[in-house]
C-alpha cells in the first residue's frame, strides 16, 4: 500500500471508529417504548430508528463489533508506519479523542435524529454481521431478557411533566401540566383531605322556617345546596331552585329533599368522583368509621383537585367583595 495513502486511510477509519462510537450512544440513548410512542404520531426518524434499536442486542453486537474492526485495523496501520509503542499510544490517543469523547459528546445532545444521516452504514453492518449477530442476540435474550417499556411512579412523572411544561421548546403549556399533574395526584387523596369539616358547613334547620331575611342568608353564604340539619345531623338538602318563585314563608321541610348521599372519609377520589357520576349528585356527606358525620364534599372540590386550580363562581367572588 503507497505510503501517501496511508494517511487518508487511518483519517477515513478515525472518522468510522468515531460514528460507531457516536451510533452507541445515540441509539442505545433512545429507548424502544419511546420511538415507538413517536413514530406513532407520525416522526418518520423514530420509526426508521426503532426498526434497529427493536432488538438492541443485535443493534449493540453490530455496532461494536465494526467499531472494534475499525479500530484494530487502524492501530495496524499506524504500527506499519511508526514505531509499534509509538504507533500504539497514538492510536489510543486518537481513538480515545476522536474515536469516543468527542462523537459521543455530540450524539448524547443530538439524540436519536443525528444517526439519520447513518442508516445507510447500518444497513450494511446489519446485513454483514448477521451470522454472527443474530444467533448472540438469541442468546442474550433468553439469558438477560428483552427490554422493557419504562415505567415510572406518581412522582417521577410529575417531575418530568414539571420539567417538559417549563422547557421553551416544549409542546405542553402550563395549564395542560397543571390539569396532568393534578391528575396524577388525585387517586393518592383521600376524602378526608378535601372534604369541608363539620363545623365550617353552614346549613339550615329543618324545622325553621323560610322566610326573606334567611333566604338573604342563604344567598350571602354562596351556595346552591344548603344541608338540612336536624338534631346536628344532616338529613337532607334545600336547592335554591326549588324556592325561586316561591311565596315565603315557607317550612324549610316542605321545599328541601330529603336523599342524602353518604361516603366514607376514607374513600379516594377516584371513588368519590365515580360516586358523583352514578348517583348525579353533587354533594356528599361524609362520614368517619364509626358512621358519624364529620362534614361534606362536592363535585366541585373534587373536580378542583383534578385540574389543580380553585373554582370561582359568581358567589365566590361576591363573597370576596364583601
Amino acid at each position: 500500500m503507497p505510503d501517501i495513502l496511508t494517511p487518508f486511510i487511518t483519517a477515513g477509519l478515525l472518522v468510522l471508529s468515531g460514528v460507531f462510537s457516536g451510533l452507541n450512544i445515540g441509539l442505545m440513548m433512545a429507548r424502544p417504548d419511546d420511538l415507538r410512542r413517536k413514530a406513532q404520531h407520525g416522526d418518520e426518524i423514530a420509526a426508521r430508528v426503532y426498526r434497529y434499536r427493536k432488538d438492541g442486542y443485535y443493534l449493540i453486537f453490530c455496532i461494536l463489533l465494526g467499531n472494534v474492526g475499525v479500530n484494530t485495523a487502524m492501530s495496524i496501520l499506524l504500527g506499519n508506519i511508526t514505531n509499534g509503542v509509538v504507533g500504539g499510544i497514538v492510536a489510543t490517543l486518537l481513538i480515545t479523542l476522536f474515536g469516543e469523547i468527542l462523537p459521543q459528546a455530540i450524539f448524547s445532545q443530538r439524540g436519536y435524529r443525528l444517526t439519520r444521516y447513518f442508516f445507510w452504514l447500518l444497513d450494511i453492518i446489519y446485513v454483514l454481521f448477521w451470522p454472527l449477530a443474530r444467533p448472540v442476540s438469541r442468546l442474550l435474550g433468553r439469558w438477560l431478557g428483552r427490554e422493557g417499556p419504562a415505567l415510572y411512579s406518581h412522582n417521577e412523572l410529575e417531575q418530568i411533566i414539571r420539567e417538559h411544561a417549563a422547557h421553551a421548546d416544549s409542546t405542553v403549556d402550563y395549564d395542560e401540566g397543571r390539569i396532568a399533574t393534578g391528575a396524577l395526584r388525585f387517586s393518592k387523596k383521600r376524602v378526608a383531605d378535601i372534604a369541608t369539616p363539620r363545623r365550617h358547613v353552614y346549613c339550615v334547620n329543618r324545622d325553621d322556617q323560610l322566610d326573606a331575611a334567611l333566604l338573604s342568608q342563604i344567598k350571602r353564604a354562596g351556595h346552591s345546596r344548603i344541608p338540612v340539619c336536624h338534631d346536628g345531623v344532616v338529613v337532607g338538602l334545600l336547592y335554591l331552585k326549588d324556592i325561586v318563585g316561591r311565596t315565603l314563608p315557607l317550612p324549610i321541610s316542605r321545599v328541601s329533599r330529603d336523599k342524602v348521599h353518604h361516603i366514607d372519609a376514607r374513600s379516594g377520589l377516584d371513588t368519590a368522583l365515580s360516586r358523583f357520576i352514578q348517583t348525579h349528585s353533587h354533594l356528599f356527606v361524609v362520614t368517619d368509621q364509626r358512621g358519624k358525620q364529620v362534614g361534606i364534599i362536592t363535585l366541585e372540590d373534587v373536580i378542583e383537585q383534578i385540574i389543580n386550580q380553585q373554582i370561582e363562581d359568581e358567589f365566590d367572588i361576591a363573597a370576596k367583595t364583601q
